[in-house]
This record gives structure tokens, sequence and C-alpha cells, in this order.
């Protein structure tokens, strides 16, 4: 049996009480990315808005025109404001997402892409963007302040650049797939996709792409010359790859300079590399250093909690997963994907009215210790308060849990007072 390390209720204490909504049904179930390019549309700039719906946080039902099939709906709300507050653009689509498969694993594992292209003038916005599936009344929120640049006046400027997950050639051409949480955490390649625009004074452009990391340090650097006057092209289009196994966890800054004879500009845009374990993005970095109660020492939470800001704790969160890994010279972490994979189970199934399964007694256990060997559940025994048994037979250990509320609040008869270590 592996353990992970247990420091006893003094690293509890340091952990704050968490609330819900209070409708219960406010949840984050989409990505966001929104993206400027130029645009023959007279002074308007083309702004693209690339919505990621999670399969596994819609409800779907057996559809009516195909026995075979699932369809899940929801409203789409997209709203935009100018800088005034005054309502440039408001849209209420219905929208369906169909599927073959509804196995749990598939749905938290794949996803739906809407997109919508609108065309702005240059100035600042306010974007609204919201989800509401009426079925279950779950609803889901986010916005954005977004800056819509005018191209077509400048002798040369760089687009938005596009985090792209999947390339492919259909017909000779390509068809890419945004990566639209801008994650490139679960890729072995990831590519980035922009347009460099001349309006006609300029005709080789020397083109530099930098990633830094949030040390800025410089990890990658790619050059390269294009003819900006073949053709009398005035959008140049460039696809960069780049292998993930180099990077360590966490953000990355990239900084793509062009420059031409009278003219140099540069762009700058940012991603992720963060592990699909994480049961939290890291901007949630000290809520996901409270979640290693059970694996960091008091001495090693507290020196991350000291981070004097959200980088510093970032780093310090990720060279401690970095200590834990068996393996560095493997892309996987044993340890950390072990450790998550026990936190998403014990939320999914020890989650109370009070606590995050997590911080439930049996999510407790269940981290620490993993999967029971057998389970001895006893909720209707007459006399008696309903209590589980779980055994553990290879450490000759057994723990109970009696739930005296009577509302699955289970709790340990006897609290854990040893320190065991996670072991391999």
């Amino acid at each position: 049996m592996k353990t992970f390390i247990y420091i006893i209720f003094s690293a509890l204490l340091l952990l704050p009480v968490y609330s819900q909504d209070n409708d219960g049904k406010k949840i984050d179930m989409f990505n966001l990315d929104v993206l400027n390019f130029y645009s023959p549309e007279g002074t308007k700039s083309r702004v693209d808005i690339y919505i990621e719906v999670q399969l596994g946080k819609l409800e779907f039902k057996r559809s009516k025109k195909d026995k075979t099939a699932f369809v899940s709906k929801f409203d789409l709300v997209i709203e935009v404001k100018d800088n005034t507050g005054m309502m440039v653009y408001n849209n209420v689509s219905k929208e369906e997402v169909t599927t073959q498969e509804t196995g749990q694993e598939y749905l938290s594992q794949n996803s739906h892409i809407l997109t919508r292209n609108l065309f702005l003038a240059p100035g600042e916005y306010d974007l609204h963007v919201s989800i509401n599936e009426k079925s279950t009344q779950i609803y889901s929120e986010k916005k954005r302040k977004i800056i819509v640049e005018d191209y077509a006046s400048k002798p040369l400027s760089i687009s938005d650049v596009m985090i792209v997950s999947k390339m492919t050639q259909v017909s000779g051409k390509k068809v890419i797939t945004p990566d639209v949480a801008r994650n490139v955490g679960n890729l072995d390649t990831f590519y980035i996709f922009y347009y460099i625009y001349n309006s006609g004074e300029e005709q080789l452009v020397d083109v530099n792409c930098k990633i830094f990391d949030f040390e800025k340090k410089e990890v990658f650097s790619r050059t390269e010359i294009i003819d900006v006057t073949m053709n009398n092209l005035f959008q140049n289009q460039l696809f960069m790859g780049f292998p993930t196994s180099g990077l360590s966890y966490g953000k990355f800054t990239i900084v793509i300079t062009a420059a031409g004879k009278s003219h140099t500009v540069s762009e700058k845009a940012t991603f992720n590399n963060q592990s699909v374990e994480f049961p939290l993005p890291l901007s949630n970095i000290d809520e996901l250093i409270y979640q290693l109660a059970y694996i960091a020492k008091d001495e090693e939470l507290r020196f991350m909690q000291a981070g004097k800001t959200t980088e510093e704790k970032q780093k310090r969160f990720l060279d401690f997963w970095k200590k834990k890994d068996p393996n560095p010279l493997s892309k996987r972490n044993e340890v950390m994907q072990e450790y998550y994979r026990r936190l998403i189970i014990s939320n999914k199934n020890f989650t109370t009215t009070l606590l995050p399964g997590w911080r439930t007694d049996m999510g407790m256990v269940f981290i620490i210790f993993g999967d029971p060997s057998n389970i001895e559940r006893h909720p209707f025994d007459l006399d008696t308060k309903p209590y589980e048994v779980w055994q553990y037979y290879d450490i000759n250990k057994e723990f109970v849990f009696v739930d005296n509320s009577g509302f699955g609040d289970y709790r340990l008869i006897t609290p854990l007072w040893e320190t065991f270590r996670y072991e391999r």
C-alpha cells in the first residue's frame, strides 16, 4: 500500500472553510479565448471569440431524432459593451451538443468548441459570455476586457497569437484546432499561429519568436526571414511548432518581434503548461497549496504560503512537486498524478454541504491510504447510527466512520495521530 505524508491536525487548522453559491448551480463549465485580427470590413477589425464547453459539465438526454445519440441543450449569451457602457453587440443563441458516448471518462476528457466572429471598431470593450442550461438551471459566465487594434493604418503590425492544440491537412489546406484554455499540459507539441500585416513599405522582415518561463528565463528562440512582398500580400500567415518535453510546469510568455528596414513591432501572448491532474488552475495557487495538507510538512506549507507574489507561490508549489517526481526525465509525475487522482475522487464522492470531499474525514483517509481493501457499510442497522468500516489488509488497519447527523457527514471515530509517508 502506498501512503502519503499526513501531518496531523495542525495543518488542517490552516485551511479555510469553503461555501457553495447560494443556488448551488453556478459552476465553471467553459473556457474562453478572444483573438483580434485584421478585417477588410472598412474601418473595423475582426474579433474571434472561442468558447470551449466541457462535456462533463453538461446534462445529456437521449435524442428524439436519433435513438443512438444523446443531446445537450443550452443558451449561449454574448454581450459586448464599449468603454461608455453602451451595448454594441448582444446575441442569444440556442445551442445543441450531440454525442454517441456518455461515459464519465469520455465526457470528462472531451469538449465542444463554439466560435463567433465579430467586427468592431478599434477601441476598448467589455465582453460578457454566459451559458445557461435550463434543464438543470446550471449557469456559467466569464467576463473579459478586450482591446481591438487598428491594423489597417499601421505600416507593420502583428495580430493576436493563437495557441493551437492540433494541426492537420485537409485537401492541401491547414486545419487548426485552437487551444482555448491556452494550456499545453496534455500535448507533446503545440503550435502558435498569427499574422504579420504589412502595408507595403517593407520587403524582408526578420521574425523572432522567444518563449520565457515565469522566472523570465528564455526557454525557446526561433528566427526566420519572410518576404512580405510575395504576391503583394498584406496578410502573412505564420505557424511555429514547439515541443513541450523541455517545459516545466507554470505560466509562459511568448514575445514575437518583427523587424523590417524601417519599422519594428512586437506582440506578447501567454500560455500555461499545467498538469491535467491539477483540480484547479495555477491562478488558484492558495487553494492548491492548502490541498497539499496530506503530503506536505508544516514547514513546507508555510514556505509556499509565505511567497510574496502569486508567481513566487506558484514556483514554490511547482518546485515541491518536482522534488516528489520519481522519474524527472519522463513527462509524467506519478506521485503527483496519484495524489490528485485521490483528491478528485474524494471531492466527487465525499463532499458534504459544509466541506469539499478532500476536507472530510473519509476524504482524508482515502487520500492518505488510497482505495480500501474492503468496505463494510451499515446504513440501516437497528439501534445504531449509520456507519462504515474501511479495511486495509496490507497495512493491517481499519477505520470506522459514523454518520451522527444523518445527513451523510461521516466522521472518523479514532483520529489519526501517526505520521505516514508515501513509499514506492
